[in-house]
């Protein structure tokens, strides 16, 4: 195969099926007809609710049913940057899984550009394309919004609300496509990422930050450092915090993302293809919603073709029974995630918004936008506006304990 051949077959895999493979699913029963059908232009609300059903969580569908109504668009598409399928092509033919799931020989890019859902590994496959989609060398998330913060809403079940503000900072230290140095910083070739989070709003909780850096060894647990004001001391968390609930919110810190657990430490099993409502092009940043309510109220929604992975910890003591993910096809980020508790009750529900974001040489990529994660068994829910901002160029000293003592001192990182 040609080198433009073979990039033209790697770009395809991102790009979302053509009218030929939408038949072959109709015909084999995966989807419904309705699914296909639903046109741009198209008003969904309760008198024809039964129109997006399956293609929706069950807590939105209900929202429906009870008067909410939103039309149907076309759909966004976005192509994969020059340099991320360059690096797909030159590293992902040597790329493989080992015994324990850990990925083997990888460098930058797509692991899996050919991926097959038929295939006997394809669930941790997935969940490593997921794992590495396109997110830029580094970025803020917070970064592209008016404020340049992450604003987040915690919203009680009787409509009463409190705001908190926070920035987040995260590199990836040895799969890097396109600063330098390229691809992995010296010293840095056995971590997958680093994050720094600081919060920054109310003022109580002003200035406690989180340090987290996640290693590529399977064995190997994430080092989760974090800095309390109140106390003023830095202190070494144990893995449990990733199931402690990230106040006041309804997300605990394995939830960034939507699944920010260690790949390996979970199974992952590949239950189909499925049409989703989705939006790949937020409109408005917050998204304009009633006080008190969750729901937005002139934004439009889009079909998305996804894959759905269920995801279940090794660990029977892990705070979730299974999350079920909705992976898209052409970008591989998550769309909405469905999770349930241990007994296997459902739990929370949860969408993530993108926006179109331009880098500095005014290229077009996306970011999440907006994110609500709604826990059905307590009635709270959270509204969270992240856009990021890609490649800052951060020094990966940024990433280290010294940040949290000069933040201890009083000092500012930007």
């Amino acid at each position: 195969m040609s080198k433009a051949n073979n990039r033209l077959s790697i770009v395809s895999n991102w790009l979302a099926p053509s009218l030929l493979a939408v038949l072959v699913l109709v015909h084999s029963g995966q989807i419904r007809a309705a699914e296909v059908e639903l046109k741009p232009g198209e008003t969904i609300g309760p008198n024809n609710w039964q129109r997006v059903q399956g293609m929706v969580g069950e807590n939105l569908l209900n929202r429906i049913k009870g008067g909410y109504t939103f039309q149907i668009k076309e759909p966004k598409l976005y192509k994969p940057l020059k340099e991320y399928v360059e690096a797909t092509e030159k590293y992902s033919k040597n790329v493989k899984l080992g015994p324990n799931g850990e990925l083997l020989n990888y460098a930058a890019g797509l692991p899996f550009p050919n991926f097959d859902r038929n295939d006997s590994q394809a669930g941790p496959k997935l969940a490593w394309n997921f794992f590495w989609r396109w997110l830029g060398d580094d970025y803020k998330t917070g970064g592209a919004t008016k404020e340049g913060k992450i604003n987040r809403f915690a919203i009680e079940k009787d409509g009463s609300e409190r705001r908190s503000d926070l920035v987040s900072y995260f590199i990836f230290p040895r799969t890097r496509y396109m600063l330098d140095p390229k691809p992995v910083i010296p010293g840095y070739e056995n971590i997958d990422y680093m994050q720094l989070r600081i919060d920054s709003y109310p003022r109580d909780t002003a200035g406690t930050t989180t340090l987290e850096i996640r290693y590529d060894d399977p064995k190997r647990v994430d080092d989760l450092y974090i800095y309390l004001p109140s106390i003023r001391r830095i202190r070494r968390a144990t893995t449990t915090q990733r199931c402690q609930t990230l106040a006041p919110s309804e997300f605990v810190l394995d939830d960034i993302n939507s699944h920010n657990g260690k790949i390996t430490d979970f199974n992952y099993r590949v239950l189909g293809e499925k049409k989703m409502l989705a939006n790949m092009a937020q409109e408005h940043e917050p998204y304009h919603r009633k006080p008190g309510d969750y729901l937005p109220i002139d934004e439009k929604w889009e079909v998305v073709d996804t894959y759905v992975l269920e995801v279940t910890a090794k660990d029977p003591n892990y705070c979730y029974g299974k999350k079920i993910l909705h992976i898209n096809k052409m970008t591989y980020d998550n769309v909405w995630t469905y999770i349930y508790d241990r007994k296997g009750e459902f739990f929370k529900e949860f969408w993530g918004f993108f926006k179109p974001v331009n880098l500095s040489d005014g290229r077009e990529v996306w970011s999440v936008g907006d994110v609500m994660i709604l826990n059905v068994q307590n009635g709270r829910s959270t509204v969270v506006t992240a856009t990021r901002a890609y490649n800052r160029g951060y020094p990966v000293s940024m990433f280290s304990l010294a940040t949290l003592q000069r933040i201890q001192r009083g000092e500012s990182i930007e």
